[in-house]
């Protein structure tokens, strides 16, 4: 699991400003973060994970076909988040 972390922050720190793709692999590495917390308790990688969906909600303008898998999944980490 720390390895597909690793690989995930490696991706976004090679995507630049304006990146086509970029909230698709914020999502992907939120994945692991969440995956990371299921297998692990880890968290700060729920912490992690909620920003970085937050970040990908805002570079989705309405409309855009990727926009409605950061609320979603907002919702069903934070709910994770409080239990």
């Amino acid at each position: 699991m720390a390895e597909a972390v690793g690989w995930g922050r490696a991706v976004m720190q090679e995507c630049h400003p304006g990146y086509s793709d970029h909230s698709s692999s914020l999502n992907n590495l939120t994945i692991s973060l969440e995956d990371r917390f299921e297998q692990r308790g880890v968290l700060s990688g729920l912490d992690e994970a909620i920003n970085f969906h937050r970040v990908a909600l805002a570079l989705c303008p309405p409309g855009h076909s990727n926009r409605s898998i950061s609320p979603n999944s907002l919702a069903v980490i934070s709910l994770n988040r409080s239990n």
